[in-house]
């Protein structure tokens, strides 16, 4: 089964091109994104990537093989990377994870005791589920998943999986 590949995205205000060339020219046409909303829930970026950020969620057109998400994490670090500031720091998180009809998950190079580990340093977080229509939040999610902004923008993009012809699960830049 192929699944639908999406990222959550915590960025500065006003830097939004030079980030959507990037993610598109890696893993393909981006065919939904969501709303911006402020990301408030903690300071664990401030340090790094400075005041008033930003999340969104969005969604790629090309299906993907579940089992290569390690994969497309390495190349999101890898873009994170490039995008640095001149002071070295991000000025990009991207949280590049897979959908299905059930749920959606994100891999991570932190362990936790919720995680299942899944080769090379990368273990998968199951942070929603989908049931009667709506995505719910596991018990370990982040705040930003708890409270769940997101909820409209991945009915939406599920919608948009659901009527996803098979499409190559190969694609990597």
């Amino acid at each position: 089964m192929l699944a639908k590949l999406v990222a959550f995205i915590i960025a500065p205000q006003n830097f939004e091109d030079a980030w959507l060339k990037e993610l598109s020219s890696c893993f393909g046409e981006i065919d939904y994104k969501g709303s911006f909303f402020p990301f408030c829930k903690t300071d664990y970026y401030k340090a790094e990537m400075g005041e008033n950020l930003q999340r969104c969620v969005i969604s790629f057109k090309d299906l993907i093989a579940p089992e290569r998400i390690p994969a497309y994490k390495s190349k999101a670090i890898n873009i994170e990377n490039k995008l640095k500031n001149a002071q070295g720091g991000r000025i990009l998180n991207i949280d590049v994870g897979y959908m299905d009809t059930d749920k959606v998950v994100l891999p991570s190079v932190k362990r936790g005791p919720f995680k299942l580990y899944a080769g090379d340093g990368f273990w998968l977080d199951m942070v929603l589920t989908y049931a009667k229509g709506d995505f719910k939040p596991t018990a370990w999610a982040f705040a930003d998943f708890k409270e769940n902004p997101y909820k409209r923008d991945l009915v939406l993009i599920r919608e948009r999986y659901k009527g996803s012809p098979h499409i190559s699960p190969y694609r990597l830049c």
